[in-house]
Protein backbone atom coordinates (compact mmCIF):
# COMPACT_ATOMS: atom_id res chain seq x y z
CA UNK A 1 0.00 0.00 0.00
CA UNK A 2 2.79 2.40 0.89
CA UNK A 3 4.58 1.55 -2.39
CA UNK A 4 1.40 2.35 -4.36
CA UNK A 5 1.21 5.82 -2.78
CA UNK A 6 4.95 6.45 -3.18
CA UNK A 7 4.98 6.08 -7.00
CA UNK A 8 2.36 8.81 -7.71
CA UNK A 9 4.21 11.06 -5.26
CA UNK A 10 7.46 10.63 -7.18
CA UNK A 11 5.65 11.51 -10.38
CA UNK A 12 4.27 14.74 -8.89
CA UNK A 13 7.68 15.74 -7.55
CA UNK A 14 9.28 15.12 -10.96
CA UNK A 15 6.75 17.38 -12.66
CA UNK A 16 7.36 20.07 -10.07
CA UNK A 17 11.12 19.96 -10.67
CA UNK A 18 10.57 20.14 -14.45
CA UNK A 19 8.36 23.18 -14.08
CA UNK A 20 10.97 24.94 -11.95
CA UNK A 21 13.59 24.25 -14.62
CA UNK A 22 11.40 25.66 -17.40
CA UNK A 23 10.22 28.70 -15.43
CA UNK A 24 13.04 29.69 -13.05
CA UNK A 25 12.60 32.54 -10.62
CA UNK A 26 12.51 35.92 -12.37
CA UNK A 27 11.84 34.33 -15.79
CA UNK A 28 9.60 35.46 -18.68
CA UNK A 29 6.52 35.16 -16.54
CA UNK A 30 7.87 37.84 -14.23
CA UNK A 31 9.57 40.04 -16.86
CA UNK A 32 8.42 43.61 -17.42
CA UNK A 33 6.74 43.07 -20.79
CA UNK A 34 5.77 46.74 -21.01
CA UNK A 35 9.40 47.83 -20.90
CA UNK A 36 10.45 45.15 -23.38
CA UNK A 37 7.70 46.19 -25.79
CA UNK A 38 8.75 49.82 -25.44
CA UNK A 39 12.36 48.98 -26.30
CA UNK A 40 11.24 47.12 -29.40
CA UNK A 41 8.85 49.93 -30.38
CA UNK A 42 11.60 52.52 -29.93
CA UNK A 43 13.95 50.47 -32.12
CA UNK A 44 11.29 50.12 -34.83
CA UNK A 45 10.65 53.87 -34.82
CA UNK A 46 14.40 54.63 -34.96
CA UNK A 47 14.89 52.18 -37.81
CA UNK A 48 12.04 53.73 -39.80
CA UNK A 49 13.35 57.25 -39.16
CA UNK A 50 16.90 56.43 -40.30
CA UNK A 51 15.73 54.40 -43.30
CA UNK A 52 13.45 57.22 -44.47
CA UNK A 53 16.27 59.72 -43.98
CA UNK A 54 18.56 57.54 -46.11
CA UNK A 55 16.00 57.19 -48.91
CA UNK A 56 15.40 60.95 -49.00
CA UNK A 57 19.13 61.62 -49.10
CA UNK A 58 19.68 59.06 -51.85
CA UNK A 59 16.99 60.69 -53.96
CA UNK A 60 18.55 64.09 -53.31
CA UNK A 61 22.07 63.11 -54.43
CA UNK A 62 20.73 61.33 -57.52
CA UNK A 63 18.81 64.47 -58.48
CA UNK A 64 21.92 66.59 -57.92
CA UNK A 65 23.99 64.20 -60.05
CA UNK A 66 21.47 64.27 -62.90
CA UNK A 67 21.43 68.06 -62.79
CA UNK A 68 25.22 68.08 -62.95
CA UNK A 69 25.27 65.70 -65.91
CA UNK A 70 22.61 67.65 -67.81
CA UNK A 71 24.25 71.02 -67.21
CA UNK A 72 27.81 70.03 -68.04
CA UNK A 73 26.82 67.94 -71.05
CA UNK A 74 24.89 70.92 -72.43
CA UNK A 75 27.94 73.16 -71.93
CA UNK A 76 30.17 70.71 -73.76
CA UNK A 77 27.66 70.22 -76.58
CA UNK A 78 27.33 73.96 -77.03
CA UNK A 79 31.10 74.31 -77.39
CA UNK A 80 31.31 71.38 -79.76
CA UNK A 81 28.46 72.68 -81.94
CA UNK A 82 30.04 76.11 -82.15
CA UNK A 83 33.38 74.71 -83.29
CA UNK A 84 31.86 72.27 -85.79
CA UNK A 85 29.77 75.07 -87.27
CA UNK A 86 32.89 77.21 -87.56
CA UNK A 87 34.74 74.41 -89.31
CA UNK A 88 31.91 74.03 -91.82
CA UNK A 89 31.86 77.77 -92.55
CA UNK A 90 35.62 77.95 -93.04
CA UNK A 91 35.58 74.86 -95.21
CA UNK A 92 33.10 76.48 -97.57
CA UNK A 93 34.80 79.88 -97.42
CA UNK A 94 38.33 78.55 -98.04
CA UNK A 95 37.20 76.23 -100.81
CA UNK A 96 35.62 79.20 -102.60
CA UNK A 97 38.74 81.28 -101.95
CA UNK A 98 41.03 78.58 -103.35
CA UNK A 99 38.98 78.31 -106.53
CA UNK A 100 39.18 82.06 -107.00
CA UNK A 101 42.94 82.11 -106.41
CA UNK A 102 43.41 79.19 -108.77
CA UNK A 103 41.38 80.92 -111.47
CA UNK A 104 43.39 84.11 -111.05
CA UNK A 105 46.90 82.66 -110.55
CA UNK A 106 46.61 79.15 -111.96
CA UNK A 107 48.70 79.96 -115.01
CA UNK A 108 51.48 81.56 -112.94
CA UNK A 109 54.23 78.93 -112.62
CA UNK A 110 55.81 80.83 -109.74
CA UNK A 111 52.65 80.39 -107.70
CA UNK A 112 51.80 76.82 -108.72
CA UNK A 113 53.56 75.20 -105.77
CA UNK A 114 52.03 77.64 -103.28
CA UNK A 115 48.57 77.01 -104.72
CA UNK A 116 49.00 73.25 -104.33
CA UNK A 117 50.11 73.76 -100.73
CA UNK A 118 47.17 76.08 -100.12
CA UNK A 119 44.81 73.38 -101.36
CA UNK A 120 46.34 70.92 -98.87
CA UNK A 121 46.33 73.42 -96.01
CA UNK A 122 42.58 74.05 -96.26
CA UNK A 123 41.66 70.37 -96.69
CA UNK A 124 40.26 69.10 -93.38
CA UNK A 125 40.81 65.51 -94.50
CA UNK A 126 44.47 65.95 -95.48
CA UNK A 127 46.39 64.45 -92.57
CA UNK A 128 48.54 66.96 -90.74
CA UNK A 129 47.25 70.03 -92.59
CA UNK A 130 46.40 73.12 -90.50
CA UNK A 131 42.65 72.64 -90.99
CA UNK A 132 42.96 68.89 -90.42
CA UNK A 133 44.60 69.51 -87.06
CA UNK A 134 41.82 71.94 -86.11
CA UNK A 135 39.11 69.51 -87.25
CA UNK A 136 40.77 66.60 -85.44
CA UNK A 137 40.91 68.53 -82.18
CA UNK A 138 37.15 69.08 -82.47
CA UNK A 139 36.40 65.42 -83.28
CA UNK A 140 35.19 63.59 -80.16
CA UNK A 141 35.65 60.25 -81.92
CA UNK A 142 39.37 60.82 -82.46
CA UNK A 143 41.19 59.31 -79.50
CA UNK A 144 43.07 61.77 -77.29
CA UNK A 145 41.72 64.77 -79.22
CA UNK A 146 40.57 67.81 -77.25
CA UNK A 147 36.88 66.92 -77.62
CA UNK A 148 37.54 63.21 -77.01
CA UNK A 149 39.13 64.02 -73.65
CA UNK A 150 36.26 66.39 -72.82
CA UNK A 151 33.49 63.99 -73.84
CA UNK A 152 34.99 60.96 -72.07
CA UNK A 153 35.27 62.99 -68.86
CA UNK A 154 31.48 63.35 -69.02
CA UNK A 155 30.85 59.72 -69.97
CA UNK A 156 29.55 57.90 -66.89
CA UNK A 157 30.22 54.56 -68.58
CA UNK A 158 33.87 55.29 -69.39
CA UNK A 159 35.83 53.54 -66.64
CA UNK A 160 37.62 55.89 -64.24
CA UNK A 161 36.42 59.03 -65.98
CA UNK A 162 35.57 62.01 -63.78
CA UNK A 163 31.84 61.41 -64.18
CA UNK A 164 32.22 57.64 -63.77
CA UNK A 165 33.85 58.20 -60.36
CA UNK A 166 31.05 60.57 -59.36
CA UNK A 167 28.34 58.16 -60.50
CA UNK A 168 29.90 55.29 -58.57
CA UNK A 169 30.19 57.34 -55.37
CA UNK A 170 26.39 57.80 -55.29
CA UNK A 171 25.54 54.28 -56.45
CA UNK A 172 24.25 52.31 -53.42
CA UNK A 173 24.78 49.04 -55.29
CA UNK A 174 28.43 49.70 -56.15
CA UNK A 175 30.55 47.74 -53.67
CA UNK A 176 32.22 49.88 -51.03
CA UNK A 177 31.01 53.20 -52.46
CA UNK A 178 30.00 55.97 -50.05
CA UNK A 179 26.32 55.41 -50.86
CA UNK A 180 26.75 51.64 -50.44
CA UNK A 181 28.18 52.15 -46.95
CA UNK A 182 25.34 54.48 -45.96
CA UNK A 183 22.63 52.17 -47.31
CA UNK A 184 23.96 49.12 -45.51
CA UNK A 185 24.63 50.94 -42.25
CA UNK A 186 20.86 51.46 -41.85
CA UNK A 187 20.00 48.00 -43.17
CA UNK A 188 18.98 45.77 -40.28
CA UNK A 189 19.63 42.68 -42.39
CA UNK A 190 23.17 43.63 -43.42
CA UNK A 191 25.70 41.56 -41.49
CA UNK A 192 27.21 43.40 -38.52
CA UNK A 193 25.70 46.77 -39.50
CA UNK A 194 24.91 49.20 -36.67
CA UNK A 195 21.21 48.77 -37.36
CA UNK A 196 21.46 44.98 -37.21
CA UNK A 197 23.31 45.23 -33.89
CA UNK A 198 20.49 47.42 -32.53
CA UNK A 199 17.85 45.05 -33.88
CA UNK A 200 19.47 42.10 -32.14
CA UNK A 201 20.05 44.01 -28.91
CA UNK A 202 16.37 44.99 -28.67
CA UNK A 203 15.04 41.52 -29.42
CA UNK A 204 13.94 39.03 -26.77
CA UNK A 205 14.38 36.31 -29.37
CA UNK A 206 18.05 36.98 -30.14
CA UNK A 207 20.16 34.72 -27.97
CA UNK A 208 22.48 36.64 -25.67
CA UNK A 209 20.94 40.08 -26.10
CA UNK A 210 20.25 42.08 -22.92
CA UNK A 211 16.51 41.76 -23.54
CA UNK A 212 16.80 38.00 -24.11
CA UNK A 213 18.81 37.54 -20.92
CA UNK A 214 16.36 39.62 -18.90
CA UNK A 215 13.32 37.94 -20.44
CA UNK A 216 14.62 34.52 -19.44
CA UNK A 217 15.67 35.62 -15.98
CA UNK A 218 19.43 35.47 -16.49
CA UNK A 219 19.99 39.13 -15.54
CA UNK A 220 17.99 41.79 -13.73
CA UNK A 221 16.02 44.54 -15.44
CA UNK A 222 18.51 47.15 -14.20
CA UNK A 223 21.40 45.19 -15.69
CA UNK A 224 19.51 44.74 -18.96
CA UNK A 225 18.81 48.46 -19.14
CA UNK A 226 22.46 49.28 -18.53
CA UNK A 227 23.69 46.81 -21.14
CA UNK A 228 21.17 47.93 -23.72
CA UNK A 229 22.03 51.61 -23.13
CA UNK A 230 25.71 50.83 -23.80
CA UNK A 231 24.91 49.02 -27.04
CA UNK A 232 22.50 51.75 -28.16
CA UNK A 233 25.07 54.49 -27.55
CA UNK A 234 27.88 52.60 -29.27
CA UNK A 235 25.86 51.60 -32.34
CA UNK A 236 24.08 54.93 -32.87
CA UNK A 237 27.47 56.69 -32.65
CA UNK A 238 28.89 54.20 -35.11
CA UNK A 239 25.92 54.72 -37.44
CA UNK A 240 26.16 58.51 -37.27
CA UNK A 241 29.89 58.34 -38.02
CA UNK A 242 29.29 56.23 -41.13
CA UNK A 243 26.52 58.56 -42.33
CA UNK A 244 28.61 61.70 -41.74
CA UNK A 245 31.62 60.28 -43.60
CA UNK A 246 29.51 58.95 -46.47
CA UNK A 247 27.81 62.31 -46.95
CA UNK A 248 31.12 64.15 -46.77
CA UNK A 249 32.73 61.79 -49.28
CA UNK A 250 29.85 62.26 -51.71
CA UNK A 251 29.84 66.05 -51.26
CA UNK A 252 33.61 66.15 -51.85
CA UNK A 253 33.34 63.99 -54.95
CA UNK A 254 30.56 66.17 -56.38
CA UNK A 255 32.53 69.36 -55.71
CA UNK A 256 35.81 67.99 -57.06
CA UNK A 257 34.09 66.71 -60.21
CA UNK A 258 32.51 70.09 -60.90
CA UNK A 259 35.83 71.83 -60.36
CA UNK A 260 37.60 69.37 -62.65
CA UNK A 261 34.98 69.81 -65.38
CA UNK A 262 35.12 73.61 -65.11
CA UNK A 263 38.89 73.47 -65.51
CA UNK A 264 38.65 70.98 -68.38
CA UNK A 265 36.14 73.20 -70.17
CA UNK A 266 38.49 76.19 -69.90
CA UNK A 267 41.44 74.10 -71.12
CA UNK A 268 39.35 72.77 -74.03
CA UNK A 269 38.32 76.29 -75.04
CA UNK A 270 41.97 77.39 -74.96
CA UNK A 271 43.14 74.37 -76.93
CA UNK A 272 40.49 74.70 -79.65
CA UNK A 273 40.96 78.46 -79.94
CA UNK A 274 44.71 78.01 -80.22
CA UNK A 275 44.40 75.26 -82.83
CA UNK A 276 42.03 77.44 -84.86
CA UNK A 277 44.30 80.46 -84.57
CA UNK A 278 47.34 78.45 -85.69
CA UNK A 279 45.46 77.00 -88.66
CA UNK A 280 44.06 80.29 -89.92
CA UNK A 281 47.37 82.13 -89.44
CA UNK A 282 49.29 79.51 -91.38
CA UNK A 283 46.75 79.62 -94.22
CA UNK A 284 46.68 83.42 -94.11
CA UNK A 285 50.48 83.67 -94.30
CA UNK A 286 50.49 81.40 -97.34
CA UNK A 287 47.73 83.42 -98.94
CA UNK A 288 49.88 86.54 -98.54
CA UNK A 289 52.60 84.78 -100.51
CA UNK A 290 50.13 84.04 -103.29
CA UNK A 291 48.19 87.29 -103.62
CA UNK A 292 49.67 89.72 -101.12
CA UNK A 293 46.63 89.73 -98.85
CA UNK A 294 45.83 87.48 -95.89
CA UNK A 295 42.64 86.36 -94.22
CA UNK A 296 40.77 88.24 -91.51
CA UNK A 297 39.03 86.68 -88.53
CA UNK A 298 38.03 87.18 -84.91
CA UNK A 299 38.46 84.78 -81.98
CA UNK A 300 35.67 82.23 -81.93
CA UNK A 301 35.49 81.17 -78.30
CA UNK A 302 37.25 83.89 -76.35
CA UNK A 303 36.80 87.62 -76.35
CA UNK A 304 39.63 89.47 -78.10
CA UNK A 305 42.12 91.14 -75.80
CA UNK A 306 41.34 94.77 -75.16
Amino acid sequence: MKRAVFKPLLTVLSLAVALVMVFPAGSASAADSKWINQVQADYTAYNQKMTTSYKNYQQQIETSYNQYLTRYTATMTELESKVLSDLKQWDEKLETDYNQLKEKYGDDRDKANALRTYDKYINQNFRGSPMNLYATAANRDYRESTMWVYSTALNENFIDSKTWRYSKAINPNYLDSAAFKYKNAVNENFLDSPMQRLKHASSKSYYGSPIYQYYYGKISKTKAQQEYAKIYKRQTERLNAIITKSKQDIANRAEVTRQELDLLHAKSVDALEQRREEALKKISDLRIEICGEGLSWEPLLKKPAQ
